[in-house]
């Protein structure tokens, strides 16, 4: 399969506040916090420590709970950003953006490590426990020398393509770790591309929100696919990678550099029914589907079924309801997903 990059973090967005502990400073202008003694669980992750337990760490804890963990980074490179992600099994959205009291947050929700460039630093937080005896929720946690991605743990990374920290915790000993099910996401709706940027024509599977090209160069990574009504092509989906410049030029809107790359999303239109789509409820359902060789799929209609596999591996269903035909203001269309999210970071 034709990935992003050799690593991913297939990471997708319902958010939610951690609270976090904050303990006293450290007069060492590098080390932002001291460790929290009481903290009963620990991770570390640095240059030296690769393949080893410290990077991570599995905890049985009751259900509805808070879990104290003591969070450890040190680099080789300046650290400038935090980037975490939640994952709640049960939910079946894959990994999730994680935000939390910290700093200052960046646009794309990442953790801006305020004052000089760090070279290591020591937090203590209160991990939410799932909700429901039985379930999971899995927390990823890196760090970045600039703008990263929520879904590549390799870009920019301070450390290594592979430094990132795992606490996963169970509710309880027998808690499920396998997950089976489709996430559904009803009404999407995105606009025809207008010249100045300001239409939400871009999907992100990852928030399952419909973004602005003016949005800019800081959600650019989270966008998947987008709108746009071709001449003869029509109503039309085409990846972030492949969007047709000659409809709108993205990069010049979102003021994208050279060294900044967009998603790829593979399309093809379906001999699959509506009740197929209506069908398909656990992730053996999908398994038919394999990776489509093009990142646009043109001429839609209301009622076509379209097969997709993102960039990261997730596969799924796009259901077309209603097409308001035009590239102007007005265009737009309607649409349902299925979608089976990958819930393990994806190691190179």
């Amino acid at each position: 399969m034709n990935m992003k990059n050799t690593l991913k973090n297939s990471l997708r967005l319902g958010v939610t506040a951690v609270t976090l502990f904050l303990t006293s400073c450290s007069d060492n202008a590098n080390d932002i916090l001291t460790g929290d003694q009481d903290a009963k669980y620990e991770i570390k992750v640095n240059p030296t420590n690769t393949n080893t337990t410290e990077r991570s760490v599995d905890i049985i804890a009751n259900a509805n709970s808070l879990v104290k963990v003591q969070v450890n980074f040190t680099g080789d490179k300046k650290m400038r950003r935090i980037y975490m992600t939640k994952n709640v099994y049960s939910d079946h959205s894959g990994p999730q953006p994680y935000e939390y009291s910290l700093g200052s947050k960046k646009s794309d929700g990442s953790i801006d490590l305020d004052g000089d460039d760090k070279d290591t630093f020591t937090y203590t937080f209160d991990f939410d426990t799932p909700k429901e005896v039985g379930d999971v929720v899995q927390y990823i946690i890196w760090t970045t020398n600039d703008r990263g991605d929520f879904r590549d743990v390799a870009k920019r990374n301070s450390i290594a393509d592979d430094a990132f920290g795992t606490i996963t915790i169970k509710a309880g000993a027998n808690a499920d770790t396998t997950v089976n099910g489709i996430k559904s996401f009803s009404t999407i709706l995105l606009e025809a591309p207008l010249g100045n940027g300001k239409s939400k024509a871009f999907l992100s599977l990852f928030d399952r929100k419909a973004h602005k090209i003016e949005d800019g160069v800081e959600v650019a990574a989270l966008w998947d696919f987008g709108y746009y009504y071709g001449k003869t092509h029509k109503a039309s989906f085409a990846s972030a990678d492949n969007y047709p410049k000659d409809v709108v030029d993205i990069r010049s809107i979102a003021k994208l550099g050279n060294e900044d790359t967009l998603n790829k999303f593979y399309f093809k239109l379906s001999s699959k029914s509506n009740s197929d789509f209506e069908s398909v409820t656990k992730k053996s359902d999908l398994d038919f589907i394999t990776q489509p060789t093009s990142e646009r799929v043109k001429n839609l209609v209301d009622g076509d079924i379209v097969e997709f596999v993102d960039g990261y591996g997730n596969k799924g269903l796009i259901r077309v309801t209603k097409i308001v035909h035009g590239d102007g203001k007005d265009g737009e269309i309607k649409f349902d997903v299925k979608v089976q999210f990958n819930n393990e970071p994806i190691k190179g």
